[in-house]
């Protein structure tokens, strides 16, 4: 149909703008900068006054994303929170297809406006399908600046531009897949390399130093060796530290129980921390695919923080259902920390990650009777 729609455009102005338009979106960049200018380039094409792209959500009968042109900041605001797929846009949604109306205010599928939205009158609602057929999302243009209504021309000129949008989308996704990948690698590179050699040879330094140790040393070239020796031990510490922080989990097709499992062991296996673990079962079930990935993203966090601080022999870890509310709670054995000293790094992105899903942090802790955190985000299927 797009092509068709190409075909019929007979307008050289148009031709031209139609290829100005593609040329200005084709160009690298992140993604969320490219799906704002092909809102505005929508806009540019027919001379609308107000555009938007709707993103589609994964079941494909919602909005969840909505990036708009024309409107400032505080209208925006103002207006309330952004619409996701009812009345006209809906119609889009459900049927695939170009939608073109005279007046908005007049369709059956027409629903109530907000009080502080500006009067919008003629409508295009146009699917922006990426090159495997799926429609990614919705431009949706109303009102030109000259008060005409959208023409048939108008309707074919966003409706290549909508396709051709979709193949860029298609790219900007793949290149974005392709850096993930690559990053991926490197970061694995990186881990093995630590590991085998970095971590061997600052052994090997050690052993070298307990064989001096062995010798006639006079009471201080001793102690320096000691305090030397005690320097590589948390040097070690931190690089096997290091190692399980950046070995992001790349078993998301597993049960949420295994994979917790899996960053729990990795614990006893790189930082010598034994760890026991109780998950609740049917889990998987109460959670999302964002939820269940924000859950180990701070099971990491945790642990990386009892290796790093807490000189712990043990950690209990669980995760359960809490009312509502998923919890998880990792116990250690370890030397405490003060609740009134600033909150490092690690502590902090704990609370900010459960802060953004609507969740809370909390930390008990007394000198020398080890720390309990409690972390915990409501339940979104």
């Amino acid at each position: 149909m797009t092509v068709m729609a190409f075909h019929r455009i007979r307008d050289p102005d148009r031709l031209h703008a139609l290829i100005e338009a593609m040329l200005l979106i084709g160009a690298d960049g992140q993604l969320s900068t490219l799906l704002g200018r092909i809102v505005q380039a929508s806009c540019d094409l027919v001379g609308a006054r107000y555009g938007a792209l709707g993103v589609l959500s994964a079941d494909g009968k919602s909005l969840s994303r909505f990036l708009t042109h024309g409107m400032d900041e505080d209208t925006r605001r103002t207006i309330g929170p952004l619409p996701h797929g009812a009345g006209v846009l809906g119609e889009v949604i459900s049927s695939g297809q170009v939608l073109r109306v005279d007046d908005l205010h007049a369709h059956p599928s027409a629903a109530g406006w907000p009080s502080a939205h500006p009067a919008m009158t003629h409508f295009l609602g146009v699917p922006v399908t990426t090159n495997d057929g799926r429609v990614f999302g919705n431009l949706y243009l109303t009102d030109r600046v000259d008060g005409q209504p959208f023409s048939a021309e108008d309707e074919d000129a966003v409706a290549a531009f909508g396709r051709a949008a979709g193949l860029v989308i298609d790219q900007a996704t793949l290149r974005h897949q392709l850096r993930e990948s690559t990053l991926n690698e490197e970061r694995a590179r990186l881990a093995r390399e630590l590991h085998d050699t970095v971590i061997q040879r600052l052994f090997g330094v050690g052993l070298a130093l307990q064989l001096t140790l062995a010798g006639s040393l006079d009471d201080n070239s001793r102690e320096h060796v000691n305090d030397a020796l005690d320097d590589l031990d948390v040097t070690i510490r931190e690089i096997r530290t290091t190692i399980f922080e950046i070995d992001r989990d790349q078993e998301e097709h597993l049960p949420l129980i295994k994979r917790v499992r899996l960053v729990c062991d990795e614990v006893t296996s790189r930082l010598g921390v034994e760890t026991s673990v109780n998950v609740a079962d049917g889990l998987d079930a109460e959670l999302d695919r964002a939820s269940a990935r924000a859950i180990l993203i701070a099971l990491r966090e945790a642990l990386a923080n009892v290796a790093r601080h807490a000189r712990a022999s043990e950690v209990h870890v669980a995760l359960v259902m809490v009312a509502t509310m998923v919890e998880l709670t990792v116990r250690d054995n370890g030397v405490g920390i003060a609740l009134d000293a600033p909150a490092g790094h690690g502590l902090g992105n704990l609370r900010a990650r459960a802060l953004e899903f609507g969740g809370t942090c909390e930390v008990e802790s007394a000198p020398n009777e080890g720390t309990l955190l409690r972390w915990s985000i409501p339940r979104r299927e």
